[in-house]
């Protein structure tokens, strides 16, 4: 099984890098942005720089879109996890066309209500995780396990 971890740079990439127990046995590859905390932890691993900003810049999202096109197709992933934050969107856009699994970690830093990003995905995530109980009260698809850090 080959494993998609995506995720902005800063909070998204640590709270998804904290999870490397989970994934860290599988074939994996990340997505994220090239800065001062991937370039170093990620320059020995299979690494996609995305384009960034990507929260409404609707260019960078139609470049983002083109980079999970090809990144899907030569990667073949069965399942795509992300912490967030926008640059997962056109990754699960075409993994819900792929009928790849899509596993969706809100930020621990959202207590009362979901981002933008989580608002996006909610309805492409196949499991859509939260981190506070309070959110998964509010929210019917949503799971609360504890949290990542």
């Amino acid at each position: 099984m080959k494993i998609g971890l995506i995720s902005s740079s800063g909070g998204h990439f640590a709270e998804l890098l904290s999870l490397n127990s989970l994934w860290s046995k599988y074939n994996h590859f990340w997505v994220s942005f090239l800065s001062c905390d991937t370039k170093p932890l990620l320059k020995n691993k299979v690494f996609y720089h995305g384009y960034h900003p990507t929260n409404r810049n609707v260019l960078n999202f139609f470049r983002n879109l083109i980079l999970a096109y090809k990144v899907i197709l030569k990667e073949k992933p069965a399942v795509l996890i992300s912490t967030g934050a926008g640059i997962c969107v056109p990754f699960f856009l075409l993994g819900k066309l792929f009928f790849i699994k899509t596993i969706y970690i809100e930020s621990m830093a959202r207590i009362q209500s979901l981002s933008l990003t989580g608002k996006l995905v909610y309805f492409l995530a196949d499991i859509f995780i939260v981190q506070w109980p309070q959110l998964a009260a509010s929210y019917k698809k949503a799971v609360y396990k504890g949290q990542v850090i």
